[in-house]
């Protein structure tokens, strides 16, 4: 199933809550079809912001040894190396600069873009040209365990969208077996995660864009009988994509990310099973004080045909429905609202 890229940019502005990113690149100005190119054109277009407003600097530890006392003086580093019978001390002080680890990962995010063979030569110069600008900055490996060190405080909230696509870009880079390397893989290509962006989205996307219902993804308690504190310890959690919740109607949605919402044997097409045995049981389980039998919605993103049953199952209304996400973004923005509406 094939997403076209500016949707996708618009689902990760919803699913990371950036909203004023939207506007951040003409998405429909992306370069070809390729994931590689949606990133670095928002990693060109945030960090050319960046630097025209000024990188965030922020205070580093520096530990240093000299003849006069500045900062901190570091009592055991002195005594162990020896020092004072040459009248030196070790000192820590703090230095201002923007050396910070957000600048880091960012600037470390685009050179391994440049890394991408299929990356467009406009934008690949475009980010050589931002990483020469930021010289100052150290060049470290993009990996996961970067981003541990990154706090984005109040003044630094600027750099949340690009610390995000940063750690895509260090998801996206898999160890390649063959040549001991690494090699780009395409994320709008994972139904994994496209299911996780997709969940997210359409989470995001209710709690900010309707006003009928609280939105929220709550975990569900099996009714238990009398059991043991070691078996209850082997139940599985339950937890919702989303619920929505008003004082007459609560509606439980299961987000799938499927290029057909059905199974086919011998011929005959039914719902997933599977799904639909997922969501009964969410609704069998599930406490609505007010409203006993909550609604169900399974939700199905498609790039094809229209798929829409209603069944009244163990007396609850469950619906089946697809959004489909190739078409423009106002479409969705409606299509979505209609759903819940239903």
């Amino acid at each position: 199933m094939s997403v076209p890229l500016a949707n996708i940019y618009y689902l990760l502005c919803y699913a990371w809550d950036q909203l004023p990113a939207q506007g951040l690149i003409d998405a429909g100005s992306i370069p070809g079809d390729r994931f590689e190119n949606l990133l670095a054109k928002v990693m060109e277009v945030g960090v050319a912001r960046l630097l025209r407003q000024g990188l965030d600097r922020g205070y580093v530890d520096v530990d240093d040894e000299g003849r006069r006392f500045r900062g901190k003086l570091l009592m055991t580093e002195t005594m162990s190396r020896a020092l004072l019978p040459n009248g030196y001390v070790s000192c820590r002080t703090d230095d201002l600069t923007y050396d910070v680890p957000h600048n880091r990962v960012v600037k470390a995010a685009m050179r391994t873009l440049m890394k991408c063979e299929g990356l467009d030569r406009g934008l690949r110069h475009a980010l050589a040209e931002h990483c020469r600008r930021m010289s100052y900055v150290e060049d470290i490996e993009l990996s996961r365990g970067a981003f541990r060190d990154v706090q984005l405080h109040r003044n630094a909230a600027r750099y949340r969208l690009l610390v995000n696509v940063a750690y895509l870009v260090a998801r996206s880079f898999m160890p390649d077996e063959v040549s001991g390397g690494k090699h780009f893989r395409r994320l709008n290509e994972s139904k994994q995660f496209m299911g996780w962006l997709f969940e997210k989205f359409v989470r995001n996307f209710l709690r900010r864009e309707q006003s009928d219902y609280d939105v929220g993804a709550d975990k569900v308690t099996w009714n238990q009988g009398a059991m043991t504190e070691a078996d209850r310890a082997w139940l599985p959690d339950m937890k919702t994509d989303v619920v929505l919740k008003n004082p007459s109607r609560w509606l439980v949605i299961e987000t799938k990310y499927n290029a057909k919402p059905y199974q086919e044997y011998g011929g005959r097409k039914t719902i997933k099973s599977g799904h639909l045995y997922q969501l009964l049981t969410y609704l069998s389980h599930i406490k609505s004080p007010n409203n006993p039998s909550p609604d169900g919605m399974l939700l199905y993103a498609r790039v094809g045909q229209d798929y829409g049953m209603n069944y009244e199952l163990a007396g609850r209304r469950v619906m089946v429905r697809t959004l489909n996400l190739d078409q423009d973004w106002q479409g969705i923005h409606q299509d979505l609202l209609a759903l819940v509406r239903l």
